[in-house]
């Protein structure tokens, strides 16, 4: 099996140098040399860094139809040294002017509910016949965010869906611009001048009427105020003249009580004098 290999060996070998002398006989390896070599010279020189190009300056003029030199044209920009300027950035900070911490008083259930009926009394009261609706305040309507949301039904029935100026009128004429968002139901802008001027606090109710499209009228009705104080002043000289009317009542029944016991003492008396003296003059005789 070995010797029956090295001569498969044998003949290839003695083929291949048959066939390499054939091609050297014929300059085929010559040739196959000379293509490799220029090759390898083109593939350096493709290789060989790119000569630098210089770069021209291209100055960009403005295009004249007259051949006439331009005259100057004067300058009235203020002529500012830009040295001296000091950049100033401005921080914003949550207790800053922008918002207004809650300083104010908290009603009680009590006052509340005493400002909320007296607001409802004063909306049934209103002679205009327009659309209103009463609000209470709360501290986001009056401090922070300064937000104040509307009733939903009254926004669908009677204002716009999308963004408009309004105007807030007090009850003393005084106006105040705001802007009202109609996708959210709700006041911003100027609600915060008119919840400050105004010193609204939780707990205070207000009575907005629609007196234009675009204009509401603002009753305020204080929880925590002299108004609700003379209230409570005449609520009670109310309950006051109410038990002395009872008790002037009381009286006069006990008076005429009085006068008929007084009334029935007095004929029991004469009953028995009249029995007395017929009783005598049955005895004499």
């Amino acid at each position: 099996m070995a010797s029956v290999e090295n001569s498969y060996e044998e003949v290839r070998r003695q083929r291949v140098q048959e066939n390499l002398k054939h091609l050297k006989d014929l300059g085929i390896s010559d040739i196959s040399k000379s293509i490799l070599d220029s090759a390898k010279s083109e593939h350096k020189l493709l290789r060989s860094p790119s000569t630098t190009r210089t770069k021209k300056r291209i100055e960009i003029t403005e295009v004249r139809r007259s051949a006439r030199a331009r005259n100057h044209v004067a300058s009235y920009k203020d002529e500012v040294d830009l040295g001296e300027l000091k950049v100033h950035r401005r921080r914003y900070t949550s207790s800053g002017n922008n918002k207004r911490e809650y300083d104010g008083r908290i009603a009680s259930y009590e006052e509340y509910v005493r400002a909320l009926k007296r607001a409802e009394k004063l909306q049934t009261d209103l002679k205009s016949g327009q659309p209103s609706f009463a609000k209470a305040m709360v501290r986001s309507h009056v401090s922070s965010c300064f937000w104040l949301g509307l009733p939903t039904k009254f926004c669908k029935d009677h204002l716009p869906p999308n963004e408009f100026k309004i105007v807030l009128e007090d009850e003393q004429g005084v106006e105040y611009d705001a802007i009202y968002i109609g996708n959210r139901t709700g006041l911003s802008g100027g609600w915060r001048a008119f919840a400050i001027d105004h010193h609204l606090e939780d707990g205070d109710v207000l009575v907005f009427e629609l007196i234009e499209p675009d204009r509401f009228k603002i009753y305020i009705i204080k929880a925590c105020g002299e108004s609700n104080q003379a209230s409570d002043d005449g609520n009670n000289t109310d309950a006051d003249a109410k038990d002395t009317k009872k008790s002037s009542k009381k009286m006069k029944s006990r008076e005429n009580s009085c006068s008929s016991a007084a009334l029935v003492s007095q004929k029991r008396t004469t009953r028995s004098s009249t029995q007395g003296g017929k009783a005598a003059k049955n005895s004499k005789r």
